[in-house]
């Protein structure tokens, strides 16, 4: 019974937060105000978060919902691996640069280099990485995809592109398709995995 409050506590403070980010802008939302719209306590939010900025780094898990979606309606066992890695590479992508949380992307990087604290953006049990290891280790084990390296080496690999991208992306005030860019860079790579 305490096991699902506590889950249950956790994502009603993290749904509030995000609501006003998004709302309000991450400098302008306080803590009390995501204690407020949570309808949870302040001890609540101390026991599950550090601060308000482990909350911003939260917003990764939005993106794991829309990462399931692809593996129920857009994988397909038949493919070959590399071609799915390209879909899911492209399906990422476009789901970070259509996000609802594009504003938040400046603070959400900068921050999580100036502080400490959780990573839940580089959290191995994301569905994110889930996803990428699956992809990589049934291409391998199928003799699909040829690479010198582990498949967890190469899900780092792939994340480091990613996460490189779309910090990138935002340095650049998002000025360009994150999707088309990332696909002219990624493809290639993806590409030279493929085993003859």
């Amino acid at each position: 019974m305490r096991g699902p409050y506590k889950k249950n506590t956790k994502e009603k403070i993290m749904k509030a937060a995000w609501d006003l980010f998004r709302k309000h802008g991450y400098e302008e939302t306080t803590i009390s105000e995501i204690i407020k719209n949570s309808g949870t306590s302040r001890s609540a939010f101390y026991h599950h978060f550090h601060g308000k900025e482990e909350l911003l780094f939260t917003i990764a898990y939005a993106y794991d919902d829309d990462y399931g979606i692809w593996l129920r309606e857009y994988y397909d066992e038949n493919l070959h691996a590399v071609d799915n890695l390209i879909s899911f590479s492209s399906f990422v992508m476009r789901a970070v640069e259509n996000s609802p949380f594009g504003e938040l992307y400046a603070a959400l990087y900068g921050l999580q280099v100036m502080t400490a604290g959780v990573r839940h953006i580089l959290n191995p049990d994301r569905n994110y990485y889930q996803i990428m290891r699956k992809l990589i280790k049934n291409g391998i084990d199928k003799g699909e995809i040829n690479s010198r390296y582990t498949y967890a080496v190469l899900t780092d690999m792939i994340t480091s592109f990613h996460i490189g991208i779309t910090y990138n992306w935002c340095l650049q005030k998002k000025r360009y398709s994150l999707l088309q860019y990332g696909q002219e860079l990624m493809n290639p790579f993806l590409e030279s995995l493929r085993a003859e």
